[in-house]
């Protein structure tokens, strides 16, 4: 995930991310950063263990999100999450981990991607948001932050 990691950082820090946490929070953050610092932070945050998220969706949500997550839309031609996120949500390389994020952070990234052209590295992501209901992405969400792993 260092790899992830690093190109988000890297994002904000040359004001390539345009939403509104990145610009409001991590632009200034992130502009004093060099190289060496950026890669460090990425080992450290990379090697840290992942927190469980406690649950506050129902069964049925989950479930529905598990769905979707496994075997996406075809009827919206929607691919599965774990195409890319893994079948786990650990993520790799590009695609960041999903497994155990916080389900209201996962609705933001989402409707970022769906909503705007903020996110311009994230471009395959907005075709694929573009098409889920608000139901949906509240489902997917829930699945991944009950995901433990």
């Amino acid at each position: 995930m260092e790899a992830y990691f690093i190109a988000q950082v890297n994002g904000f820090k040359s004001q390539g991310r345009r939403d509104p946490a990145g610009f409001e929070y991590m632009w200034g953050l992130s502009r004093s950063l060099t190289s060496d610092q950026i890669k460090g932070l990425a080992a450290y945050y990379a090697a840290q263990q992942p927190a469980q998220q406690p649950s506050e969706s129902s069964a049925a949500q989950v479930a529905a999100g598990r769905s979707i997550f496994e075997n996406g839309l075809s009827a919206k031609g929607v691919p599965a999450c774990s195409t890319c996120h893994g079948s786990e949500g650990r993520g790799s390389g590009a695609f960041p981990r999903l497994a155990g994020q916080h389900a209201d952070y996962l609705i933001k990234q989402l409707l970022v991607f769906q909503r705007t052209d903020e996110r311009p590295e994230g471009s395959v992501m907005k075709v694929i948001a573009h098409e889920l209901s608000r139901a949906e992405i509240e489902d997917v969400a829930a699945y991944a932050q009950a995901i433990t792993n």
